[in-house]
């Protein structure tokens, strides 16, 4: 529903219309945005969406319609009827949300019989709106997207296009397995009045979720232009620095007010913004990259620098280090504010104070003298926030980016996401891990979530218990020297999906969880034993095995960690006397106890992914039609199964129906499993293992990293082009003349992974050392290329 909010006469106004979505609330840039809607936050002394204003009278959008949610009056009030800037604006104010289409949709009334262009108020952009416009019509769209290359590309939705610029594929916030281009969806799109259209009434409804995606299926004429000129998404405090910089460095023109003149005995290091009434105190030192807003003061012998200080007052001798400070704002004389450190409106820092970097101060608060506030920066570098890698797992440094208040904030969320559920804990490590799932535990109970401690010792075992108990979310705690790793899995067991990961990370980074009263604290309790009920499990005999008698087989184990331990006690249950001698099959697990390889009783070494074949093959040979694998095993499994008259469905390609399928499968990501159900099959047919192997078609891989100097968007997309019949799930897969090749980028790093298969190692090496070469050509004649 709206309300129509008039603040205008009724002059019609003839000229290219625009709607301004301005209804965000900026959660993930507080506290800056703590107090205004995020189009409201101040950049150099101006709203963002009066930059956005600017920018459409300038390219003859004149008459606009706003959309409006969270405080609509801070911006009404603004604004008014727009004949300040120019322009004629109405403004229609969502009192239920209605998504980015339903919003323009509701205005549909007030757009004519024209193409209108959609614009977002709270990006900072100098695009040429009227060029945009004019693709639009030369191309008869009926919609087109407006994109921009970026180099960081997790955060946004990616949209591929062909040459013509009809649109290909979009990919919604992607892994970076799923990195094909590096143009993203800017959230300005210009569209005909035919598509408003076919939003319906009254309903959530979303462009890039809904609308587009449709329109790509129906095959409709939709359109993408790549605009080169500058844009930024103020979507969180690092990107809102980040913004000030480059307009500072004057890497988009902006039109500021009026700057202050710098006194001669004020250090003023360019590039700086002195705003209206800036006071600078004797012997203080200003920049570079600062922004002084109208109305800040420095005082004598203070130090500014990288940072943004809103209409503040820093005292005498504190040093504010690429830092925000709200407006109203007072630091005393010597307090310290590390690079990463926002402090929003109306907040007084005490005297000799410290925020560390990444530490947040919402308005209206008081930090005593003297005190220490905990942030994420414990050497004086700015930390990077840890997040997942796509497959479930959160890495890094404890006193870096897995800090214990990352960790306290982890577990917080962690109860709020479960809503009543168990998490379940474990830890392996020493005592720096053990006080990292110290903190967690902290933060979950503290919020009101329950804890199921088990004593699980990696990470096969934490999954077993994970499903067994049915968590619905499960967090193992794994530490090798000063690395760390926070494994999550849900209930099914496996790592949990990239769309949970992309919600536990944005809940983390915002760490507005609130705590649970005195008789609501989470309860705790301990499960000892998993190592037994993992095992027994693992050797349950298969249906298919279930009437057979048990019969002696040998077979040998390497490795005495725990992972080694459980494939023992597995195989020994499945019916395995363990033994030595060359002539029996050697079988060991990884450190995580999920991936099994062998050496069999001829001495051939045989890879995980010669076991999982072996395993297909015992499967078909008892009857089961169907089975499951993750999209990164070799494109060989498909045509093992097909010589097998066996359905292989891919996790991350075919849908929930995979990933259900591959949980109940445990045999084919569990090493113990892996090992008990090879044991039963061999016997069951009475062969050995070299035997089975041979049976197996051959195949061989080969793989190799490349880091590259420019973007990996670019160089995924020019690869993706060389290869017509390409599937594009996690990362390009394309038959390549008797082998395949996949490549995927590398999460966390600029490199791309190649993984190439063949009948032979020299087939298989061949087409990786092509790929190599390729990418390299192509990254060293990418215009992104950075030194």
């Amino acid at each position: 529903m709206y309300v129509t909010v008039r603040t205008t006469s009724d002059v019609e106004v003839k000229d290219m219309k625009a709607v301004l979505l301005a209804g965000g609330e900026g959660s993930r840039l507080r506290p800056i945005s703590a107090e205004v809607p995020k189009p409201m936050v101040r950049l150099l002394d101006k709203p963002v969406m009066e930059y956005a204003v600017e920018l459409l009278k300038k390219h003859g959008f004149t008459d606009i319609i706003t959309t409006l949610q969270t405080l609509p009056h801070k911006i009404t009030d603004y604004f008014g009827d727009g004949a300040a800037w120019g322009v004629h604006m109405r403004h229609f104010i969502e009192t239920t949300p209605l998504g980015t289409a339903g919003g323009v949709k509701a205005c549909r009334e007030q757009l004519g019989d024209e193409p209108v262009l959609i614009i977002s108020g709270d990006a900072v952009t100098d695009f040429n709106l009227r060029e945009c416009y004019e693709f639009h019509v030369r191309q008869n769209a009926e919609a087109t997207l407006i994109l921009h290359r970026q180099e960081e590309l997790l955060d946004y939705g990616l949209v591929m296009a062909g040459p013509d610029g009809r649109v290909l594929r979009f990919i919604e916030k992607p892994s970076w397995g799923q990195v094909f281009t590096n143009t993203v969806n800017t959230g300005i799109y210009i569209l005909n009045p035919s598509v408003l259209d076919d939003i319906p009434d009254k309903t959530f409804y979303d462009f890039a979720k809904d609308v587009f995606p449709a329109m790509l299926a129906q095959k409709r004429r939709l359109f993408a232009y790549v605009e080169e000129n500058y844009w930024c998404d103020m979507g969180n405090t690092q990107a809102y620095l980040n913004c000030c910089c480059d307009a500072l460095e004057g890497k988009i023109a902006l039109s500021t007010p009026l700057q202050t003149e710098a006194p001669g005995d004020a250090q003023v290091t360019q590039p700086v913004y002195l705003g209206r009434e800036a006071q600078l105190g004797k012997g203080c030192r200003i920049g570079p990259y600062t922004v002084l807003g109208a109305g800040s003061c420095v005082g004598e012998g203070a130090v500014v620098e990288c940072s943004v200080v809103d209409g503040a007052q820093i005292e005498a001798s504190a040093r504010i280090e690429g830092a925000f400070v709200g407006r109203g704002s007072l630091v005393r004389e010597g307090a310290c504010l590390r690079e990463g450190a926002v402090v929003g409106e109306n907040v007084v820092i005490g005297e000799h104070a410290e925020l560390t970097g990444g530490a947040r101060v919402w308005p209206n608060k008081e930090i005593d003298a003297g005190i220490r506030v905990e942030g994420s920066v414990t050497s004086g570098a700015a930390r990077k926030m840890a997040s997942f890698d796509g497959h479930g797992t959160l890495s890094g440094q404890l006193k870096v980016e897995l800090t214990p208040e990352f960790c306290m904030r982890l577990g917080s969320v962690a109860a709020s996401f479960v809503r009543g559920g168990e998490v379940g804990l474990s830890v392996q490590g020493g005592e720096a891990a053990r006080m990292a799932a110290l903190a967690i535990e902290t933060g979950l109970c503290a919020a009101g979530g329950n804890l199921l401690r088990t004593d699980a010792s990696f990470t096969a075992e934490a999954s077993y218990a994970a499903r067994h108990y049915k968590l619905p979310l499960s967090i193992f705690v794994e530490q090798d020297g000063e690395r760390f790793s926070l494994r999550f899995v849900d209930e099914t067991g496996l790592p949990i999906e990239r769309e949970v990961e992309r919600k536990l990370e944005a809940l983390t980074a915002r760490g507005e969880s609130a705590l649970a009263g005195v008789r609501d604290i989470g309860k705790s309790r301990t499960l000892l034993g998993l190592s037994e009920l993992h095992t027994q499990a693992a050797a349950r005999p298969p249906v298919w095995a279930q009437d057979f008698k048990v019969e002696p087989w040998s077979g040998r184990v390497t490795g005495g960690d725990e992972a080694g331990q459980a494939l023992r006690a597995a195989m020994t249950r499945a019916g395995c006397t363990l033994r030595g001698g060359l002539e029996t099959p050697l079988f060991s697990a990884d450190g995580d106890g999920q991936r099994l390889s062998a050496v069999d009783e001829e001495g051939q070494t045989l890879s995980h992914e010669r076991v999982l074949a072996c395993l297909l093959w015992l499967e078909a040979r008892a009857g089961v039609k169907i089975a499951a694998l993750p999209y990164s095993e070799p494109a060989a499994f498909d045509e093992l199964a097909q010589t097998l008259h066996m359905t292989l469905l891919r996790v991350g390609r075919d849908g929930p129906a995979a990933r259900t399928l591959y949980a109940s499968q445990r045999f084919l990501w569990d090493a113990a499993f892996s090992a008990a159900r090879l044991t039963y099959g061999l016997k069951a047919f009475g062969m050995k293992l070299s035997e089975l192997h041979a049976a197996l078609p051959a195949f061989h891989l080969v793989t190799a990293e490349i880091g590259l100097a420019g973007d990996r968007g670019e160089v995924m997309r020019a690869l993706a082009a060389t290869q017509q019949n390409a599937e594009l799930v996690e990362g390009l897969r394309a038959r390549v003349g008797r082998g395949w090749v996949h490549v995927a980028p590398l999460p966390g790093r600029r490199a791309l992974r190649i993984l190439a298969e063949g009948a032979s190692e020299e087939i298989a090496s061949e087409i990786c050392d092509f790929f190599l070469s390729a990418a390299k050509k192509i990254d060293r004649q990418s215009p992104s290329n950075v030194i």
